[in-house]
Parts: C-alpha cells; structure tokens; sequence
C-alpha cells in the first residue's frame, strides 16, 4: 500500500520503517501492560512470600494506578524537551530497574516503593508511543497505528499476564518479572534501532503544552474516556463473582470466559482504529452505542448462561473499540501538546478505571444486586452517547457560524 501526504510519496523503504517501529512499539506496550496486570495473577504468592494479606497486596494495583494518574503527566512536562531517543532509553530504564526491584523486593514496603518506580514511566512512554506511531503516517492511517500499538495492552492481558501467571507457578512469582524485564530491555534495544532516524520532536515550552487544556475539545474528549471507561469497569471489575454468583458459571469456565472478553478486545480494538480513519466521531458514536447496548442487554439476559458466555466477546469488542478514536480525537485536538493530552488521556483511563470500581462498590454496598451492574454501566454509556452528540452538534454550530 502507497500513501501520499501533500505532494510526498511514501515509498516501500518508509512504510517498512513505520511498520517495523510500530512492530517494535506494540511489543514494548505489551511487556508494560503485563507487568501491570501480572500482579493480579501472581497476588496470592506475592502476599504468601512477604506475609501480608490478600487485600493488603491488593493495594500494590492501587499504588500504580494512582502513579500513572499522577506520575504520567508531571513526568511529561518536566521531560518536554528530552529527546525522543534518550527518553525511550531513560523511561524504559526505570521501568526494567523497577520491575528487576519488583522481583528482588523481601518486604512489602519495598514492593511499594518498586511499583511507584515500574509506573512512573508508563503513561509517558505509551503516550510517546502513540504519538510517535502517528507521526509515521498520513493522517487517514492514524486511528490505525494507534489500534496497532494499543493492542500491546490488549494482548498483554490475553496473553502476557497468563504466561506470567504460568511461569509464576512454576517458577515463583519473582522469575515472572525477571523475564519481563529481559523482555522489556531487548525490545528496547530494537525500539531505538527503528526509531533513532524518526523526525524529532519538536521541544515545546511548559505553558505551550498546558495552553491546550483550555480547549473545550480537549476537555470532550477527557470526559468521553472517563464515562466510557467507567462504564466498562462497573462490571469489568466484578466480572469474576458476576459470572459465578450471578450466571452461574464454575470457577473453572471464569478463565475461560475471560479469555472470550479478551479475544473480543482485540478484535474490537483493531475495528475501532480502522473505521476511526474515515471518521472519528462516527465510529465514537457507534462503538459508545453498542457498549449501551451491550451492557443493556447484559443487564436483562445476563442471567443466562447461554447468552452471557458468547456476549462477552460483544462487551470486549464494543469496549475496547472506544480507544483508537478516542486517543485519535484527543491527538487531534491538542496537535501543539500531542504528548502531554495522550499522557493526561492514559491517566484518564486509570482514574476512569478506578471511578468504575468505585461506582460499583459504591452500588453493592446499597444493597444492589451483582445484576444491577450492567445496568449502571449502561448508564454511563448512555451519558458518553449523550455527551458526544452534543458536543458534535455545537461543533456544527460553531462551524456553521464562522463560515456564514
């Protein structure tokens, strides 16, 4: 495939490169998604080896989260000027120093203190990622690459945190982060390689990259990720006891039916980026729609286990379809501060995450049943189905009056 951007021809030689780098990119967003997740597989040895309870470790997903919330921003700002290169290097560095910390850690205290360290790099390695992939293409390929890269995430809960959880069981829980941080440390290697002759960034100042939340599409696209996201996660996070106190399934089919979800994300997710390439805010407005639905639905049949078990792969895809087009959209409305909006974006989706526990949590303690959930997913849906619609119409209406 030949694409032209202005009266440039991408040749064969530089749509390889861009290929290899976005190769090289979506493995380097998988070995950091796994070490994220992998704590959830491996928790029960974790607490076991440094003699805490379940819950307390439990707290290790909550230190991470909450650094890549606060961490990833600042860490943009101050890094604006870094070079592309040298800052792969340097983030990349911390995370393997905090994943190999991770694995030696013998106290608890010290596997907070790793964690911090392992997540401080990850929203604004990713961001840069995303923000790289796209600088290598013409723009009618950009939801695409963003689909390409994010799907390192998707894979690293199909894939990398089972083989994690498998090689932990085998070999304890530490020889699972060891590996990862060879892992990470060789794509590291290949990632510079491919990348080092990518145009540079341009080094903005610190206002320049903060000027651009004063931008109502930059704050629209913030909101649609924080209701779509949350939305998911009211029952993404109580999917385990939903499907075994509620439809039914054993313990042994969870695994199973998890997979199904994880299988959906990543076809979800590959759609998402390629409809998002011939319009954004149409695919937006249908994939925030089918996950209305789709957690409608669940809502009224989720009590079936006929119908539960192969719509977990419409929840996935509906789902994960959002992320292209909502990283897409944020990068286009803050062109002047790419890094620093995907950044704030990735934080975005963890405090979204988090929100959509809570609003659960929050929803069980009042008394509702587990099959209230999805109810209250679509909810939120429904408001991100809203939110956009407005905001698209009063972009016509803006546009329809500067050009009267």
């Amino acid at each position: 495939m030949t694409a032209t951007t202005g009266t440039e021809t991408a040749t064969p030689a530089r749509e390889a490169g861009a290929n290899a780098a976005v190769f090289w990119m979506l493995l380097a967003v998988f070995g950091v998604g796994t070490v994220e997740y992998l704590v959830a597989g491996v928790l029960p040895d974790i607490a076991g080896d440094v003699k805490v309870s379940d819950a307390t470790a439990g707290l290790l997903v909550t230190v991470y989260a909450v650094t890549v919330m606060i961490g990833g921003p600042l860490l943009t700002i101050v890094t604006t000027r870094v070079p592309r290169t040298a800052l792969i290097i340097g983030s990349m560095a911390v995370f393997v120093i905090g994943t190999l910390g991770t694995a030696l850690a013998n106290s608890f205290a010290l596997l907070v203190v790793f964690r911090i360290v392992t997540a401080l790099p990850h929203a604004t390695f990713f961001a840069l990622c995303l923000v790289l992939a796209t600088s290598l293409v013409p723009p009618e390929f950009q939801g695409r690459v963003i689909a390409r890269v994010s799907l390192g995430l998707n894979l690293a809960t199909v894939l990398g945190v089972p083989l994690g959880t498998l090689i932990g069981g085998e070999f304890g829980w530490r020889t699972s982060f060891v590996v990862v941080a060879v892992f990470q440390t060789l794509v590291t290697v290949g990632l510079v390689a491919v990348t080092r002759r990518a145009p540079a960034r341009p080094a903005g100042s610190i206002s320049a990259e903060l000027t651009v939340f004063t931008r109502p599409a930059v704050w629209a696209a913030l909101t649609l990720t924080a209701l779509s996201q949350a939305a998911l996660f009211v029952v993404f996070t109580y999917i385990a006891p939903y499907l075994r106190d509620h439809t039914g399934f054993s313990a042994g089919h969870v695994t199973l039916l998890l997979f199904v979800f994880g299988i959906g994300s990543v076809v979800g997710n590959q759609l998402g980026g390629h409809f998002a390439d011939r319009s954004i805010d149409r695919t937006l407005l249908v994939a925030l729609g089918a996950l209305t639905v789709a957690l409608g639905l669940l809502a009224v049949f989720g009590s079936s286990t006929w119908f539960t078990a192969p719509w977990l792969f419409v929840l996935g895809a509906a789902g994960f379809s959002i992320i292209p087009p909502l990283a897409s959209k944020l990068i286009s409305a803050a062109s002047e501060a790419p890094n620093l909006a995907a950044t704030v974006n990735i934080a975005g989706f963890q405090l979204a995450n988090a929100a959509g526990a809570w609003i659960g949590s929050a929803t069980l303690s009042l008394g509702a049943s587990l099959g209230t959930l999805p109810a209250v997913g679509a909810g939120l849906a429904l408001a991100a189905v809203l939110a956009l619609a407005v905001g698209t119409r009063r972009t016509r209406d803006r546009q329809a009056g500067e050009g009267s």
